[in-house]
């Protein structure tokens, strides 16, 4: 009793886990944005820093950036993204600090000044996310995703939005670099 037990909350984790999967790669394109890792990786091998820290870094008029922002940070070291540890601040409230994981090796500029963050944010972009909604409909009637979310394919879009064809091109590019290098490595 106290396996099955187990394994019903193994599968109530899991399940509320696939209800949420939006909320990693969302939270991984705002901290990109936001150059969270690399304001981080400019703090010093293995420094932590706290959101009130972080934000002072990043142009915002949010009185309350810090709490919003350590809500997104939080997901990421719930997934080890980032790592996470609790001091006592000058005020005696508990205050988290985050750092980055050998993970973040990759979303940080390397030696090479690319990393793999362009990917995720061309991946999580409104334009390849339109495609998703449409997923369902390649199995209905055939249809492409990316076709049906915008009137054109996927090679023919760039063309017609140069936003996107700069995230695309740029997220390429740096995954196409990082992926050489490790095959010439």
């Amino acid at each position: 009793e106290i396996n099955a037990k187990i394994v019903n909350e193994d599968e109530w984790l899991l399940g509320m886990e696939l209800g949420n999967f939006s909320c990693l790669p969302m939270a991984m394109k705002a901290a990109i944005e936001l150059d969270v890792l690399q304001i981080i990786a400019n703090a010093g091998n293995g420094v932590q820093l706290s959101p009130r820290q972080i934000v002072a870094h990043i142009p915002t008029t949010n009185p309350d950036a810090a709490i919003t922002l350590d809500r997104i940070l939080r997901v990421l070291a719930s997934h080890s993204v980032l790592s996470c540890s609790v001091t006592t601040s000058e005020n005696g409230k508990a205050e988290r600090l985050y750092g980055l994981t050998p993970l973040c090796k990759y979303l940080v500029k390397n030696q090479d000044g690319v990393s793999l963050a362009p990917l995720v944010l061309m991946n999580q972009d409104k334009v390849l996310m339109e495609s998703w909604y449409y997923l369902k409909d390649a199995v209905l009637d055939g249809s492409q995703p990316f076709t049906k979310a915008h009137g054109m394919n996927a090679f023919e879009y760039p063309a017609m939005d140069q936003r996107f064809n700069r995230v695309f091109n740029r997220g390429m590019s740096e995954h196409s670099t990082m992926l050489m290098n490790k095959i010439l490595d």
